[in-house]
């Protein structure tokens, strides 16, 4: 019983110690967490700082704000009767809240906020003062989007925040920074609040090919829509993606989109169309560089019209011209330039989006069976079309045409003529081209040499990379390998200024024929000529021996 006693008496006295040191361990961290959830943009890697303005008390929804006379926000002209100086901090802090003496209490003020307070207008204008400010509590860098602010420990933490950082671009391409507007906050006892910042993010891609109003099947080559293969005189259809940026902070913002074509293609002006969400707006391009770029800026009262993060759609058309036919393939660039910061009119630029547009080319090496090359070998190129289906399909030949600075098909009796020379290749390239299957019909050999019995059969494909970073042409001259040289096309942007259009050169053979004799020449003369001269030999020789034979008896 007395050891009993003793282990009971110790026991509680253990308990007394926990139930002492239970507040110790039940007292919460004061903290406030950046959170980012907007994809445009992140924060990792980046700090964010608090500034204490207030300190603050509440039961449920009823807070009550002081300020510390030791509040470097604080000043003697908060309770002064006496308006502050214009443009100074007291002015504006008065502006907002209403500061009156706590009775009894000289170490702090009683704040209230005015009628109609607006804490959005408020953080705005209290930003350029955070300069000469020191941060109450800064975050470590940020690690998986989130920013964490221990608080100190004085009154617990709790209080009015400013809350201040910045973020950079997802895009891999781009590091500049964005500020983000001023967040202001209470901490209760913990608090999350997200960024106030975004980026405008942009995407351009080729949506279609069309030929004489038709869509051209596996015109673009690859997922992305990053590049398409379309022939002279064909129309190319674009689209250019953004998104409304977070606007908060800003009382204007520049949105201004920029784009450029090479030579090789021409805008269509009437073909524009913006929407912003499921509402078309009016647009004013500004062309320039003898139209071969253009301009587009959004107002931002358009932009603020719009919810964050709505879809910003714009298309257009643009036509692939002679200057097409070029050892380069065709460029198509856009950018944008925004705001970044909504304290100040600095702006950033996103990276520059690239499209391709391809036209092939097709040559030949016509040599004789030893491999030599051959000139003076003529050919017409025609394609296959088929109308209507079953039974009632019908397939016609359309002949290629250069005309009106454009590839047309035509009837055999017009079409375009392409000779050999000396090294056995075209004198002139059959140009402006897309994939496909073309026949290549021989209408003259080489002098010598017996004309093909049937036209040439050329396919030409394009393949896109696993990685989708390049698109790989392969052509077959009757099934035979043909050789495209440039025929990888790059869709990165490291190699865009050496882009070369793909040509596909094939081998064609021409025999040499028997030659027949001719009935002007001496046909079969020549037998009886050689066979009298053998007869009068052998006479010559009989009447010779028996002569010999006479003398010997």
């Amino acid at each position: 019983m007395k050891h009993l006693k003793h282990i009971l008496a110790a026991a509680l006295t253990m308990l007394v110690a926990l139930a002492v040191a239970v507040p110790a361990f039940a007292a919460t961290a004061h903290s406030i967490t950046v959170e980012n959830t907007n994809d445009s943009i992140s924060i990792n890697g980046h700090t964010y700082s608090a500034y204490k303005l207030f300190d603050s008390t509440h039961q449920g929804t009823a807070y009550s704000y002081t300020m510390s006379t030791s509040n470097q926000f604080y000043s003697a002209d908060l309770i002064a009767e006496q308006a502050p100086a214009e443009g100074s901090l007291p002015a504006l802090l008065k502006q907002y809240f209403d500061f009156a003496a706590v009775p009894g209490d000289a170490t702090k003020i009683n704040v209230a906020p005015k009628d109609g307070f607006d804490a959005r207008a408020f953080a705005d204008a209290i930003q350029p003062f955070l300069a000469d400010m020191s941060a109450s509590a800064t975050s470590p860098e940020a690690e998986n989007e989130q920013a964490v602010i221990t608080l100190p420990d004085d009154d617990a933490g709790q209080g009015y925040y400013i809350v201040t950082g910045d973020a950079v671009p997802t895009d891999p391409n781009s590091q500049e920074t964005v500020v983000s507007a001023v967040i202001l906050t209470n901490e209760d006892p913990a608090q999350t609040v997200k960024p106030k910042a975004g980026i405008p993010t942009l995407d351009k891609k080729v949506t279609g090919v069309t030929e004489d109003t038709a869509v051209v099947e596996g015109a673009v080559l690859d997922d992305n829509g990053q590049a398409a293969v379309a022939k002279v005189g064909s129309t190319v259809s674009y689209e250019i993606d953004s998104i409304v940026p977070d606007l908060t902070g800003y009382t204007t913002y520049t949105f201004k989109l920029s784009d450029t074509i090479s030579a090789g293609l021409s805008y269509v002006k009437d073909s524009f169309e913006l929407k912003i969400g499921d509402n078309t707006v009016d647009i004013d391009p500004v062309f320039a560089d003898g139209d071969k770029s253009f301009t587009l800026t959004i107002d931002y009262g358009i932009l603020k019209e719009s919810a964050t993060g709505a879809a910003i759609t714009l298309t257009y058309d643009a036509t692939v011209n002679s200057e097409a036919l070029t050892y380069d393939y065709e460029k198509n660039t856009a950018k944008l330039e925004y705001s970044s910061n909504p304290y100040s009119s600095e702006t950033n630029e996103t990276p520059v989006k690239t499209t391709y547009i391809l036209d092939i080319n097709i040559d030949v090496l016509k040599v004789n069976n030893s491999q030599e090359n051959l000139d003076g070998a003529e050919f017409k190129l025609y394609r296959e079309v088929t109308t209507g289906e079953g039974d009632e399909a019908q397939t016609t030949k359309e002949f290629y045409k250069w005309a009106d600075n454009k590839v047309t098909w035509v009837a055999e009796e017009e079409a375009e003529v392409f000779v050999t020379d000396t090294n056995g290749n075209l004198t002139q390239k059959v140009s402006g081209l897309d994939q496909g299957t073309y026949f290549l019909l021989e209408t003259k050999a080489p002098t010598g040499y017996n004309l093909l019995v049937a036209p040439v059969a050329v396919n030409i494909v394009a393949t896109e990379a696993a990685d989708g970073n390049s698109v790989t042409y392969t052509a077959k001259f009757d099934d035979a390998d043909a050789i495209v040289t440039n025929g990888t096309v790059d869709l990165t942007t490291a190699q865009q200024d050496s882009a070369k259009q793909p040509v596909a050169t094939g081998t064609i053979v021409n025999h040499t024929g028997t030659e027949l004799p001719s009935t002007g020449g001496i046909g079969t003369t020549i037998f009886y000529v050689v066979g009298g001269a053998m007869v009068i030999t052998a006479a010559v020789l009989l009447i010779t021996k028996r002569r010999m034979s006479k003398l010997d008896k």
